[in-house]
């Protein structure tokens, strides 16, 4: 398990959501393609040496899940898509929003690596303190739910 510092507070489209104080992740596990970001699915259509991993992201100082890092592994090549997807609600209306990175791509030696240099990158472009920055990737939980993104 990784544990990792990042201290912030997180607001989305101006109404304050749960505060991340750091993250860790659990181990990876794998999942179905049907359950991937629509966004992860595009990103690796076509092609056949794909693997599909997950791994739950935690809050340091709660322990509450915050969301979630998907990658997609070459099995042929030493090449992995990885992204972060967290479900939030709104506290005040119970509006439900999916927001995910783009999916990006980085070399390296074993899975966990992948997860490092997308957690590496996007504390240094400080995400997890300024997600309603990022608020365009959102959707709503229905539109999740209707495209097959949440089950």
């Amino acid at each position: 398990m990784q544990k990792q510092p990042n201290d912030g507070e997180a607001v989305l489209t101006g109404v304050p959501v749960a505060p991340i104080h750091g993250i860790y992740w659990g181990p990876l596990a794998l999942f179905k393609a049907k359950d991937a970001h629509e966004g992860m699915t595009k990103e690796i259509k076509g092609r056949t040496d794909i693997r599909l991993l997950t791994a739950n992201v935690h809050d340091r100082q709660t322990g509450a899940l915050s969301g979630r890092f998907d990658i997609a592994i070459g099995t042929h090549s030493s090449e992995g898509c990885a992204m972060y997807r967290s479900l939030m609600m709104v506290k005040s209306s119970g509006e439900m929003h999916d927001i995910a990175t783009p999916p990006l791509w980085y070399q390296f030696k074993d899975p966990e690596d992948v997860i490092a240099k997308l957690y590496s990158f996007l504390t240094s472009i400080k995400f997890f303190e300024n997600l309603d920055t990022y608020a365009d990737h959102a959707i709503r939980l229905s539109e999740a739910e209707a495209s097959g993104q949440v089950h």
